[in-house]
């Protein structure tokens, strides 16, 4: 579980639907996968994770959370 992610999504009042939309997401699973640790994101939708979100990515995301692939 990424708890900084879920804290940070939260903070600006946002649902796991909300966040998804977002991120282009079809629905909710793809992005809660990333913040229950399933998968890990792509590192552009991590950067733009981040820049919802207002922090930093590696804030966020441990290094190997991340893919670059």
């Amino acid at each position: 579980m990424n708890d900084r992610l879920r804290k940070a999504r939260r903070a600006k009042g946002l649902t796991q639907d909300e966040m998804a939309k977002l991120l282009g997401y079809q629905s909710k699973s793809g992005y809660s996968m990333i913040e229950t640790g399933r998968n890990r994101p792509p590192l552009p939708v991590a950067l733009h994770i981040a820049k919802i979100v207002g922090q930093e990515v590696e804030q966020l995301f441990p290094a190997s959370d991340v893919h670059t692939s």
